[in-house]
C-alpha cells in the first residue's frame, strides 16, 4: 500500500543523491522536505483560489444562491492525500488564497467566518476519515465508499453550510436562512461527491495509469470523453427541449461506460464533466432543467433539481465502479494465488522427478554395474539367477527414468517445445497404433520454460484422450506462433461422446498464463482441443 508521502507527488520528491555545489549533504536533507512542503502548501492555495473563482464563475447573477463550490472539496482532497502534519501549513496556505478571493466587498469579520467555515468541515471529515481508513484505501472498497460519502460528502457540508450560513445571515446580505442553507448544502455536497475521488485517486494512480496504458486504452478514453461532452452539451446546452425524462437520462450508458472500463477514477471525471455542463446550462436557462420554470425566483429550484439528479447519478455508479473494482481484484488475486500453487506443483513434481532421475535411477544403474560384473565372474550354475536379477534391476531402472519424465518433461528443458512435441509424436503413435501428424509453424527458438512445459502437458493429455476413445487411426497436432501467442491443436476424425478426460486440469495450468483452452467433441466430427498461451509470460 502507498505511504501518504508517496500518493502526492509534490509531497514526495526524493533528493538528490548528490547536493548540489556549495551544500554539505546533510544541508541538502534538510532543504528537501522545506521544499516539498512549501511547494505542496502553495499547490494547495492555487488551487483553492482556482477553485473559488471556478464557484463565482458559476453562481448566478445578483445572487448568492451557490451550484458548485469547489475550494473546501480540493482542501478536503489535499488533507486526504498529506500527513496530518501538514494540515496546518495548508490552513495557513489558503488563508491569502481565500482573503483575496472573499474580502473585497465583504467585512473582514464575515471573511473570517466564511473561511472558519470552509475550513472546519474538511478538517473534520478528514480527521475521522484518516482514523477510520488508515491504510489509504478510500475508494477501493464498499466499506471505504460508506466511509467517504458518510464523513467525506455529508458530514463536512454539513457543518460547513450551517456556518457559512450563520456568517452570511450575520453580515445582513440574505434573509431566507433555510433556503440560502439548503442550496449552499447541495452545491457543497455535489462539489466534495464528484471533485475529491478525482483528485485523491488522479494524484494516486494517474502517474502510473498513463504510463501503463496501452494505445487502444488512450483511443477509448478520448472517445469516451469525447462523446460525454457531446452528449452533454446536446442534452443540457438546447434552448429548448422536450420529453424531460428521455433526455436527461441520455448521459446514463456514457457514465456507465465509464465505471465499467475505467472505475470510479474515470467515473469521477465523467459525472464532473457533465455536472459543469449541466451546472452553466441551467443558469442560462437552456435544456430540460432551465426551462423548466419560467421564472427567474424559481432558480434554486433548477439548482436543486439538477443536483439532486446529479446524486441519482453517481452514488448508485460509485458504488457499481467500486464493486467491480473490488471483484477484479478479488480475481486477480485468486489468479495470482492459482498460478503460486501450479509454480509451487511443478518446482515439487521438478524435485521429485529429479531425484527419481539422479538419486534412485542412478543407484539402480552402480547396483546393476555391480551385478553385471559379479555375473560375469560367477559359474553357469547361479548365472541364470544373476541374469534374472539383473534384468529385473535394468527394467526397474528404466521404469523409475520413465516415472521420472512422466513427471516432469525434462526434454522439453533439453530439447525446445517443437521438438519435444515431434518426439512425444514419435513415441506415443507406434505404441498406441496410431500415426500421429506433426506440424510446427513459426514457433521462436526462445520460448519461456513455463509456456512450453505447460503446453507439452495440454499435448500429453489430448493424445491420451485421442488414443483412449479414437476410432480412427489417425490424429494431427498443430503448432503455430500467430500474433504474439502459441496456439496448439491436436485433432482426430472420430471419438465417442464425453471423452474429455484431464481438461480441468490443463485447464487450470492455462489459466494461470492468461491462457484459453477449448476441447470440442462430437461422434461425426471427433475431438478438437485447441490451446492458446502468450508467448511472452510475466510469472
Amino acid at each position: 500500500m502507498l505511504s501518504h508521502e508517496a500518493t502526492f507527488p509534490l509531497f514526495g520528491l526524493r533528493t538528490a543523491s548528490d547536493p548540489p555545489a556549495g551544500l554539505s549533504k546533510s544541508a541538502t536533507l534538510s532543504v528537501a522536505p522545506v521544499l516539498r512542503t512549501s511547494l505542496g502548501a502553495l499547490l494547495v492555495a492555487l488551487a483553492y483560489y482556482a477553485g473559488s473563482q471556478l464557484g463565482f464563475f458559476l453562481k448566478p447573477a445578483h445572487s448568492t444562491i451557490a451550484t458548485f463550490w469547489p475550494p473546501s472539496a480540493i482542501l478536503l482532497a489535499a488533507f486526504l492525500l498529506a500527513r496530518t502534519r501538514m494540515w496546518w501549513i495548508f490552513l495557513l496556505a489558503v488563508l491569502p488564497a481565500h482573503l483575496v478571493v472573499q474580502l473585497p466587498g465583504t467585512s473582514l469579520a464575515t471573511t473570517l467566518g466564511w473561511f472558519i467555515a470552509n475550513t472546519s468541515g474538511p478538517l473534520l471529515g478528514a480527521a475521522i476519515i484518516r482514523r477510520l481508513k488508515k491504510e489509504n484505501a478510500l475508494f477501493d472498497s464498499p466499506q471505504g465508499i460508506i466511509v467517504f460519502l458518510t464523513f467525506g460528502v455529508l458530514l463536512p457540508p454539513l457543518v460547513k453550510s450551517f456556518l457559512n450560513v450563520l456568517a452570511t445571515l450575520q453580515s445582513g446580505r440574505e434573509s431566507d436562512y433555510w433556503m440560502l442553507w439548503t442550496t449552499r448544502l447541495s452545491a457543497n455536497i455535489i462539489s466534495d461527491l464528484l471533485l475529491i475521488p478525482t483528485i485523491v485517486i488522479f494524484a494516486r494512480n494517474g502517474v502510473s495509469w498513463f504510463r501503463s496504458a496501452t494505445l487502444a486504452r488512450y483511443i477509448e478514453a478520448l472517445v469516451l470523453a469525447f462523446c460525454t461532452v457531446v452528449v452533454s452539451f446536446l442534452v443540457f446546452g438546447r434552448e429548448t427541449a422536450t420529453g424531460m425524462i428521455p433526455a436527461i437520462i441520455a448521459p446514463l450508458p456514457l457514465l456507465l461506460w465509464a465505471a465499467l472500463r475505467f472505475g470510479l477514477g474515470g467515473l469521477s471525471v465523467s459525472l464532473l464533466s457533465v455536472a459543469l455542463i449541466s451546472i452553466w446550462s441551467v443558469i442560462d436557462g437552456q435544456g430540460p432543467i432551465g426551462t423548466l420554470y419560467t421564472v427567474h425566483d424559481i432558480l434554486v429550484y433548477r439548482v436543486l433539481l439538477l443536483h439532486s439528479l446529479l446524486m441519482v447519478f453517481g452514488l448508485p455508479l460509485m458504488l457499481t465502479a467500486v464493486l467491480i473494482a473490488e471483484r477484479r481484484r478479488d480475481e486477480e488475486t485468486l489468479a495470482k494465488t492459482r498460478g503460486e500453487l501450479i509454480y509451487a506443483h511443478e518446482q515439487e513434481c521438478h524435485c521429485i522427478a529429479r531425484n527419481l532421475h539422479t538419486n534412485i535411477a542412478g543407484r539402480l544403474t552402480l547396483v546393476a554395474l555391480n551385478l553385471d560384473r559379479f555375473r560375469i565372474e560367477s559359474d553357469s550354475s547361479a548365472r541364470r539367477t544373476l541374469d534374472q536379477l539383473y534384468n529385473e534391476i535394468s527394467g526397474i531402472c528404466k521404469d523409475t527414468l520413465d516415472l521420472s519424465h512422466e513427471v516432469h518433461p525434462f526434454i522439453v528443458e533439453y530439447l525446445g517445445l517443437a521438438t519435444a512435441l515431434k518426439k512425444l509424436c514419435r513415441h506415443i503413435g507406434p505404441q498406441s497404433g496410431m500415426t500421429i501428424h506433426f506440424s510446427a509453424e513459426n514457433v521462436p527458438l526462445s520460448l519461456p520454460l513455463e509456456v512450453s512445459q505447460r503446453l507439452f502437458r495440454v499435448a500429453k493429455t489430448a493424445l491420451r484422450n485421442v488414443i483412449q476413445y479414437s476410432h480412427t487411426k489417425t490424429a494431427t497436432v498443430e503448432l503455430k506462433s500467430s500474433g504474439g501467442r502459441l496456439l496448439l491443436r491436436i485433432a482426430s476424425n472420430k471419438i465417442d461422446i464425453g471423452a474429455q478426460r484431464g481438461e480441468d486440469f490443463v485447464r487450470e495450468q492455462l489459466l494461470s498464463l492468461c491462457g484459453t483452452l477449448r476441447m470440442t467433441s462430437s461422434p461425426s466430427q471427433g475431438i478438437v482441443i485447441e490451446a492458446s498461451v502468450p508467448i511472452n509470460v510475466a510469472q
